[in-house]
């Protein structure tokens, strides 16, 4: 038998990033993982991943989207981040978003199989945490069957952390969770925000 320890946020957002990486790393430690992969937008939650994990002998990998998302030929991945994050000893990837595009694709294709696996990990709130895990997989960043943990947030920062053995997207149903380390019980404060903000750029 098996016992971890697992941190529940009552709420989930950028305010428990630290806390999140920090567990993270623990956990890497702990479980003799190598490469622990990041999800990071604009690339802030990546610098403080790759700021933290220096010298720790734990490769992080920040995974950014897709330059197309939100819109075409838009990358928010900042340019200034990339760097610092490489000079620190990180990678990064801005591969294509395999899943969240199955979503974008709905309007003119209608459902597909990807898009209803792609809608049950966003209620499970694990949706962007097996993303990163295909698409580092993909990119031959991580191999398949790798014991890899992966960090995602509510919209910001970090506040997810579960440790996956890896598989590309094309076998995304071979994502295999394996621990728990950090779950926000709820993310609906940080769901209200994000949709409050994009309202308002409209």
């Amino acid at each position: 038998m098996i016992r971890r320890e697992t941190i529940y946020h009552e709420e989930g957002g950028a305010e428990h990033t630290e806390a999140t990486l920090k567990a993270a790393l623990a956990a890497a430690r702990e479980l003799n993982v190598a490469k622990v992969l990041v999800a990071s937008t604009s690339g802030e939650t990546g610098v403080k991943a790759a700021e933290l994990f220096k010298g720790s002998g734990v490769q992080v990998i920040v995974v950014g989207h897709q330059t197309g998302f939100p819109a075409t030929g838009v990358q928010q991945f900042k340019a200034e981040n990339l760097k610092r994050i490489e000079e620190l000893g990180g990678a990064v990837n801005l591969g294509s978003d395999t899943l969240t595009n199955s979503i974008r694709q709905r309007q003119k294709l209608g459902h597909s199989p990807v898009s209803f696996i792609t809608q049950t990990l966003a209620t499970l709130k694990v949706k962007v945490n097996v993303e990163i895990v295909c698409k580092a997989c993909d990119a031959g960043l991580v191999h398949v069957g790798e014991h890899v943990i992966s960090v995602a947030g509510s919209h910001r920062g970090a506040d997810t952390a579960l440790s996956f053995l890896a598989a590309d997207s094309p076998n995304v149903l071979d994502v295999k969770p394996q621990y728990f380390i950090c779950v926000p019980l709820s993310r609906d404060k940080a769901d209200a925000e994000y949709m409050a903000k994009r309202q308002a750029a409209q």
